[in-house]
């Protein structure tokens, strides 16, 4: 039968909490005077086949009894039943008398037939049954005691009592299906659960605190909670768990609200930080307390990383000298990481200490001493970080390394982190921690990135200052040919000028073109000369400005005055087009004719013959707009985002100058806080444009007098 309880002719079967005691709880016992008296009538009613009514005695039978009260003999049919049956398994009593036992039980009879076969032995028997219900409801749960009826040590039949214990068993049942649906809940729970009573002993324990703190369960049940918590932190937490205890109310609330975390010691002494709440309920008139803790290293150490990478970059980016750089980096690693940081530089010829940082600042005079040490680099774990180029864990730093200084620093487990970049080792930095296997392989990992990146901030620096040292010689060179060229051809220009002088008599000889032709070459070589020392000054950010209001139309009429002979020589015609009252600019004039000759020869260069070129001027906001048009070839499209680019020519086979005219044009425009662009079509022509400030502007007043500081984005694109 569904539901029913097998058993074996034990006394009583055993309930679901497997209690030793076989009797039944005193709740399901019927001690009662009148059940007594009832079986008292059965017994007399006993000596023969009885039927209800034969016996005043049975007559008299309470039928309110709400027990199963009936008399079966040795052949196991029925000589005496109460009301009950009626009601239990709906037949009447009187249709009961002379019946079989197992017509009674049905199914149930095979599972009774040990009791029964005890009881008749003359041994007393108490178990508990389900009893199906006859109308298909609920079934009933009882108690049932077979007690022999035993004269003249000759077993005559037995009695059968059957107590309705159903509202105890549901409880019953309903608290371990309780217990069973909490004791799943807790076991599945990945959290570490637990329980612990009045004096702080554990009682639960679940399988996630057996995977948090590594103790398997028997180890820690009756045990001090004290057990999980660091030594220095014991005393601490057993006054907060008292003094939640005293607040005798149940409740609930994350322990030690006022920090971020708590510290819980794992089995193998191991730290780890964890969130954890308590709650406390009354069970039994007993406080429970009940612990939920879960271990959050790994996210602490994602927010570790996060943070650190992030106030890395801020270092990285906040100097090109990559000593100063990992000078920060150590100093960021001793706050976060390590206690312990050293950074070694390596070259052909060995190491270089670059710095030592602590994260004791009494630890000064050791850090000092270790700065003056070298890295052995003969030593197997260097060796190995070095030649296959990754993280090398030290688990006994101490007896790896014989350093005095370093003893004195008394680290214990390390991080041996190559910096490595296209291929090549950098340098190496070594972060240690005064706590043995202290780093993880999430800790090898968040290294492994850190140094990536340091590694590509060093290459860079180091690429910058060989650049910078580049630019600097390059200028030295050239400053010292500027001056060297200079010398000779001012030589060369005064003697053509005095042989000018005296062949260019009235009547004299030819010779003098020659002259002309010497003089024309110095002049080159002059503005060439100019140009580079222009473009120099450009990049360095020293291109001085004398600024004054200048008027455009007079600007223009004194370019057209220098350039119009070259212009008429190349049967090319010179406009002008200026806009009506044009107001002043706050220009350098000089510098302003330089960039009007740059772009004017430059269309002059392009421009075939019978062409034009229109130099305009047009006011725009508080801009005027120069515009320089020829009608030349034109530059193509992909050629346009160069032309500004220094000693950049369309055609090299064809070079009409140096190449820098437009770039120191560039430089001198920007420099007035300008801007300069180029429209072309090609066989059609190009135009120049840029802008310069009208004179009462306060942005053209900025630039007065004062010298111009190129951008490093400038001076980038330049260099």
């Amino acid at each position: 039968m569904a539901g029913a309880i097998d058993g074996g002719p034990a006394r009583r079967e055993s309930t679901h909490h497997d209690r030793h005691d076989a009797r039944p709880p005193r709740a399901l016992r019927l001690p009662t005077i009148r059940i007594r008296l009832t079986l008292n009538a059965c017994r007399s009613a006993a000596t023969g086949v009885v039927m209800v009514g034969d016996d005043d005695d049975l007559t008299r039978c309470d039928p309110t009894v709400a027990a199963l009260l009936a008399y079966w003999d040795t052949d196991l049919r029925c000589r005496f039943a109460n009301h009950a049956y009626e009601q239990w398994f709906g037949v009447s009593p009187e249709a009961l008398i002379g019946t079989h036992i197992s017509d009674l039980l049905g199914p149930l009879y095979e599972l009774n037939r040990p009791y029964i076969e005890g009881v008749l032995r003359g041994e007393p028997q108490e178990f508990e049954r389900a009893i199906p219900a006859p109308d298909g409801g609920p079934a009933r749960y009882g108690l049932a005691s077979y007690i022999p009826d035993v004269s003249s040590g000759e077993v005559r039949g037995f009695y059968a009592l059957v107590t309705d214990i159903s509202a105890t068993k549901r409880a019953q049942l309903a608290l371990a299906e309780s217990e069973a649906k909490f004791s799943g809940i807790v076991e599945i729970s990945a959290d570490a659960i637990i329980c612990v009573d009045r004096d702080q002993r554990i009682t639960i324990f679940n399988a996630g605190a057996e995977h948090v703190f590594g103790y398997a369960r028997a180890e820690v049940i009756g045990r001090d909670l004290d057990t999980l918590l660091p030594d220095r932190l014991r005393e601490v937490h057993r006054q907060h768990l008292a003094r939640f205890l005293a607040a005798g109310v149940p409740t609930s609330r994350r322990m030690c609200a006022g920090a971020s975390s708590i510290i819980g010691v794992k089995k193998t002494g191991e730290e780890f930080p964890a969130e954890a709440t308590i709650s406390s309920l009354q069970v039994g008139g007993t406080p429970l307390l009940t612990i939920a803790l879960r271990d959050i290293t790994e996210r602490t150490r994602l927010e570790r990383d996060q943070r650190v990478l992030a106030a890395a970059g801020t270092i990285l980016v906040a100097s090109l000298d990559y000593r100063v750089t990992l000078k920060g980096i150590a100093a960021l690693l001793v706050r976060e990481v390590a206690e312990l940081c050293v950074v070694d530089m390596l070259d052909a010829e060995g190491s270089e200490r670059l710095t030592v940082a602590h994260a004791d600042p009494t630890k000064t005079r050791a850090c000092d001493a270790l700065a003056r040490a070298s890295l052995p680099r003969t030593h197997p774990r260097v060796v190995a970080a070095i030649e296959e180029q990754r993280v090398q864990v030290v688990d006994d730093l101490l007896s790896s390394f014989e350093s005095e200084a370093l003893r004195e620093l008394s680290p214990r487990s390390a991080l041996i982190v190559p910096l490595r970049s296209a291929g090549s080792v950098l340098g190496v930095l070594l972060c240690a921690s005064s706590r043995p296997h202290h780093f993880s392989a999430r800790d090898v990992e968040f290294a492994t990135e850190l140094a990536h990146r340091l590694a590509l901030a060093i290459e860079n620096a180091q690429h910058y200052e060989a650049a910078r040292r580049a630019t600097k010689a390059r200028d030295d060179v050239l400053a010292i040919v500027a001056h060297d060229v200079r010398s000779p051809l001012n030589a060369i220009a005064l003697s053509a000028e005095l042989l000018g002088r005296k062949l260019d008599k009235p009547g004299g000889p030819g010779p003098g073109e020659y002259v002309q032709s010497i003089r024309r070459s110095v002049d080159r070589a002059n503005r060439l000369i100019e140009d580079l020392l222009d473009v120099t000054r450009i990049e360095a950010g020293a291109l001085s400005l004398a600024c004054a209001a200048v008027a455009p139309p007079g600007v223009l009429d004194e370019v057209v005055s220098t350039c119009g002979l070259r212009a008429a020589a190349a049967a090319i015609e010179l406009r002008i087009d200026v806009a009506p009252a044009l107001p002043a600019i706050w220009a350098d004039r000089d510098r302003l004719l330089q960039v009007f000759e740059n772009l004017v020869g430059n269309a002059i260069k392009f421009t075939p013959k019978a062409g034009r070129i229109t130099i305009a001027a047009v006011r725009c906001l508080d801009e005027i707009v120069f515009s320089v048009a020829d009608t030349g070839t034109g530059i193509p499209e992909a050629n346009r985002p160069y032309v500004f680019d220094r000693f950049w020519q369309a055609n090299r086979g064809e070079r009409h100058g140096a190449g820098l005219g437009l770039p120191i044009c560039k430089g001198i425009v920007e420099a007035h806080d300008g801007e300069i662009w180029v429209e072309s079509t090609p066989t059609q022509g190009t135009t120049f444009c840029f802008t310069l400030p009208v004179a009462e502007t306060p942005r053209a007043r900025s630039t007065m007098n004062v010298p111009v500081v190129i951008s490093p984005r400038e001076q980038v694109a330049t260099s």
